[in-house]
């Protein structure tokens, strides 16, 4: 299977959406995120989304040209509907429009509906640490494949929760999580690649685990686990997934059936100032690095810190694709207009 260099990578993907008809600017923000995703160690959100991106600007339901729209807006909120976009142009958007509207306060919220898939969430969080704010994501559905605490079916959906904080580290302090124990995006590479899930992902139509990635997931009867599994610790998974879906679907607007993201910028100054507020966070990874290790570990990392080395590492050595998934994306890079 192919390592691709990041720089051909990177043409070939933004040519195959230019193809397609996105314009050039979005072509390249959109590309630019999904290999990062892939730089990051999350490939479910890298590259391997292409034909499918593409794929929905033919059938219609990705418009790479939309009319952003927002509205309800306040000096400290507002509510964007992103037009069936592609999700990485409208979120980014959102986080500009969060970021402007906190340079005059202590807190924004921006919520956003009607997008396509949006890649890695924690890369919105991060856009707005880098303009040394407190950036905090959630991107959650009501209903989904998830299986709820106590339950045998998939009912709830695999919300996400990204935080990121500034700091004077060399990398990005991020988290970035699913309230399921994988995310779905993952369970796609299991597919792609014709991998068994690992135990404790899945269970099956009977409620049985199983590790077959292939399993239907579409009428709600084979489902993943929420973070925690199957074990006490799950309702607590079960519970933030239930919680995140809640305030995602209702502030954006967009009801049960609907995903929504809500983007918040918090500006320290107007607690501490940054200076101060940075070096408490280089503080306490400091303070976390300082740990003893136990046994089969090396080290102790702090959230961001492990896909800032998988990123150095793929920027010198290149990104794996699978074979079928390079195949295509050149396909679609060199196709005629």
């Amino acid at each position: 299977m192919p390592v691709i260099p990041v720089n051909q990578l990177t043409q070939i993907s933004t040519t195959a959406f230019q193809k397609a008809g996105v314009p050039t600017e979005d072509a390249r923000l959109i590309t630019d995120l999904l290999i990062k995703a892939n730089l990051a160690g999350h490939d479910s959100h890298g590259v391997i989304r292409i034909p499918s991106y593409i794929s929905g600007v033919r059938n219609n339901s990705i418009r790479p040209h939309p009319k952003i729209q927002t509205c309800d807006e306040t000096p400290t909120s507002a509510r964007m509907d992103g037009d069936g976009g592609f999700g990485q142009v409208v979120l980014t958007k959102g986080v500009e429009i969060a970021l402007e509207k906190c340079n005059q306060t202590p807190i924004s919220l921006v919520t956003v509906m009607n997008y396509s898939h949006c890649g890695q969430l924690g890369s919105y969080a991060r856009m707005i640490s880098e303009q040394d704010r407190v950036g905090i994501v959630l991107l959650g559905k009501q209903k989904g494949a998830v299986v709820p605490w106590g339950g045998r079916t998939g009912r709830l959906y695999q919300n996400t929760l990204a935080i990121a904080v500034p700091s004077n580290k060399p990398f990005p302090v991020v988290l970035d999580m699913a309230t399921s124990v994988a995310p779905f995006g993952k369970i796609l590479m299991k597919r792609a690649r014709n991998e068994p899930c690992p135990d404790g992902w899945l269970i099956d139509a009977e409620g049985n685990p199983t590790t077959d990635p292939h399993v239907d997931f579409s009428k709600g009867e084979a489902g993943f686990l929420p973070l925690g599994g199957l074990t006490a610790g799950g309702q607590k998974g079960s519970g933030l997934t239930f919680m995140l879906g809640i305030l995602a679907t209702t502030l954006s607007g967009v009801g049960a059936s609907g995903e929504g993201t809500l983007i918040i910028s918090i500006n320290p100054d107007y607690f501490t100032p940054i200076e101060a507020f940075k070096a408490e966070v280089d503080g306490f990874i400091d303070y976390l690095h300082a740990t003893p290790s136990a046994e089969g570990f090396e080290e102790v990392l702090v959230p961001g810190e492990r896909s800032h080395r998988e990123t150095q590492r793929q920027l010198k050595e290149g990104i794996f694709v699978e074979e079928e998934t390079w195949q295509r994306i050149q396909e679609l890079g060199t196709e005629s207009l």
